[in-house]
């Protein structure tokens, strides 16, 4: 009659428990590009919140769409972007909006420069992506649910 584990038991347990808290450590990493879609989505309703009931273009309505302008932040929360980043149309790097919340592209709210087209904003980081959607009308901005 026994009443003690041998030396093989206690090696295969802990083998056991070392891969399974390695699966637990994969499983549980952070979604970057989640995160990152998350705070410029932050960015540009602050921006069209600040923008809202003002006439006169104040820099405060404006986001610039790069990472390393959306990083450089002095205010909290500091955010650095770690996932790349493609916005659709192409030409679009600022965007500001006007008193009534519509976006515009570039350092401008003049009538010409409303945007006419939805902007995509696309982050990935290895194998997970999220988008942020900015309405041309209505300057609302979303992160769709199938992200």
């Amino acid at each position: 009659m026994r009443h003690a584990f041998s030396l093989i038991e206690l090696i295969f347990v802990i083998v056991l428990i070392g891969v399974l808290t390695g699966i637990g450590f994969y499983m549980s990493r952070p979604d970057y590009a989640r995160q990152d879609a998350q705070y410029t989505l932050l960015k540009l309703k602050e921006a069209r919140y600040r923008a809202m009931g003002y006439d006169a273009l104040d820099t405060a309505g404006c986001v610039t769409l790069t990472p390393t302008a959306l990083s450089s932040s002095d205010e909290a929360p500091r955010h650095d972007i770690k996932s790349t980043m493609t916005i659709t149309p192409n030409t679009v790097s600022t965007v500001c909006f006007d008193a009534l919340g519509r976006p515009h592209d570039g350092n401008s709210i003049a009538l010409g420069t409303l945007m006419q087209t939805e902007i995509t904003i696309l982050f990935q980081n290895s194998d997970k992506n999220s988008t942020i959607r900015v309405f041309p009308q209505t300057g609302y901005a979303i992160i769709p649910c199938n992200n």
